[in-house]
C-alpha cells in the first residue's frame, strides 16, 4: 500500500509542476475519452472447513470422534497485478466545481492463490485454490474542485461489475490412493469445483486531473474495491475418511481491491 500512495504523490507532484508552466484551461465542461494503465492489489480472505455427517469416522479398531477431525482453516493473502483500462463520460465546470460522470471498462490479470498443497503426497493431499478475474467495468459520479486553473483534485463514487471466479482443484493421487471408498465417491470428487459472481461492487476513489493543453490531461487515480463474497461447495466423498471427515468441503473467499491507474484522456 506504501507504494501505491508513494506513486500517487509523485504522479501528483509532477502533474502540478507541469500544470503550473500551462495557460489556463478555457473549460473543463465537455465529453472526453481516455486511457490507463496501472496495478491493483488485490487480497482475498480465505477458509474452508468440512461438513461432518457421521458421529464418529474410522475403522471400528481406531474409531475418532468426527468432530476431532472437523476443519476450520483461515488464511489471507495479497498479491499485485497489471490493469489496463479505458474511461469516457461527461463533466461540466462551474467556477471551481466540476461535477461528472464516466463509465470505464478494463482487463485485470489478478490471481491469487490462498491454499495449494498440490505438491504434497498421495497419502495426505488436500486441494489447491485459486482466485482470479479477468475484466471488469463500471460507472462512477464525479466531483472535483479546481486547486489551480489547470489542477483538479476530485472524487468518484463508483460502482463495478466484473466476472470473480474461485476454482478448487483436488489432489487426484490422494483420491486415487484412498482404500475404502467407491470408484463413483471418488468419480464425485475427483474434478474441479469453482463459483463465479458477477455482482456490483462499491468502488470509491479520488484522483487528480491535469490540463497539458486545452484538450489534453493527464490523470492519477486510486480506488477500492469492496468485492464480492464467494463460496464454493466441494465433494470430498472421494477421499479417505483419514484424509476428510465428511462429505463436503465449503470454501470462502471475502475479495477487496486497491487499484492505482495513471492515465491520459482527451476532452472534446
Amino acid at each position: 500500500m506504501n507504494k501505491f500512495t508513494s506513486a500517487l504523490l509523485a504522479v501528483t507532484a509532477f502533474s502540478a509542476t507541469v500544470a503550473m508552466a500551462e495557460a489556463p484551461v478555457a473549460s473543463a465542461t465537455g465529453f472526453y475519452l481516455g486511457a490507463n494503465a496501472g496495478a491493483a492489489n488485490t487480497n482475498v480472505k480465505y477458509s474452508y472447513n468440512n461438513n461432518n455427517t457421521l458421529a464418529t469416522v474410522g475403522a471400528s479398531s481406531a474409531t475418532t470422534i468426527a468432530s476431532g477431525k472437523q476443519q476450520n482453516y483461515k488464511a489471507e493473502t495479497g498479491s499485485s497485478a497489471p490493469i489496463f483500462g479505458a474511461f469516457a463520460g461527461y463533466g461540466m465546470q462551474v467556477n471551481k466545481m466540476y461535477f461528472g460522470g464516466e463509465l470505464y471498462a478494463g482487463f485485470d490479470s489478478s490471481k491469487l492463490t490462498p491454499m495449494d498443497d498440490s505438491a504434497t503426497g498421495s497419502a495426505g493431499g488436500y486441494f489447491k485454490a485459486t482466485v482470479q478475474r479477468k475484466n471488469f467495468f463500471g460507472f462512477a459520479p464525479r466531483a472535483g474542485f479546481f486547486i489551480t486553473p489547470t489542477t483538479m483534485a476530485y472524487v468518484r463514487l463508483g460502482v463495478e461489475f466484473g466476472k470473480w471466479e474461485v476454482k478448487v482443484d483436488p489432489n487426484f493421487a490422494t483420491i486415487d490412493a484412498s482404500a475404502g471408498v467407491t470408484s463413483n465417491q471418488k468419480a464425485a470428487s475427483r474434478k474441479q469445483f469453482k463459483n463465479s459472481k458477477n455482482k456490483a461492487s462499491f468502488a470509491p476513489g479520488f484522483g487528480f486531473e491535469v490540463f497539458m493543453t486545452k484538450n489534453l490531461f493527464m490523470r492519477a487515480e486510486y480506488s477500492y474495491l469492496f468485492g464480492p463474497s464467494i463460496d464454493v461447495n466441494q465433494n470430498i466423498d472421494g477421499y479417505n475418511a483419514d484424509v476428510f471427515a465428511g462429505t463436503t468441503l465449503t470454501h470462502k473467499a471475502k475479495i477487496t481491491q486497491h487499484a492505482l491507474k495513471v492515465g491520459v484522456g482527451y476532452k472534446f
